[in-house]
């Protein structure tokens, strides 16, 4: 009788396994488990330079689409930087080829823009700045 009750309790515990594995592969996909929240960034970094802070933030927005938008506040005395355009450098971390550069868009002074569809997913560094000053954050593309 004791063999037959652990029987019986090992293949309800064999079942409920296997029913949690099949459920999981079987269930639809609640549509905003699959979309990128696009209100949050996925990485951010604020970077002090000489002429004064930058603030680049990413958001990973699914199918390699990628959202970069970066402000720049220069110091009192550095004006000048404010009307510069950044440099920006996309490149996957573990591919040794150069990277690209995205078109960017000025949103308001001080503010920019890029909208870009990455070439392949993968973990990615953007670098954002001015000649040898530079900010960078890594992020996941997929």
């Amino acid at each position: 009788m004791r063999t037959r009750v652990l029987a019986v309790a090992l293949a309800l515990g064999v079942f409920a396994l296997v029913g949690a594995f099949i459920w999981t592969t079987v269930r639809t996909l609640d549509p905003r488990d699959t979309v990128a929240d696009q209100s949050e960034p996925t990485a951010e970094v604020s970077e002090v330079l000489p002429d004064g802070r930058i603030d680049v933030q990413v958001y990973a927005l699914g199918n390699r689409d990628v959202r970069l938008d970066i402000q720049f506040t220069p110091d009192a005395d550095a004006i000048e930087s404010a009307a510069m355009r950044p440099d920006v450098n996309f490149a996957m971390m573990e591919m040794h080829m150069d990277g690209f550069d995205p078109p960017l868009q000025l949103v308001e002074a001080g503010v920019w823009r890029a909208n870009l569809k990455l070439p392949m997913a993968g973990r990615w560094v953007v670098s954002v700045g001015f000649g040898e000053d530079r900010a960078e954050v890594e992020f996941d593309a997929q």
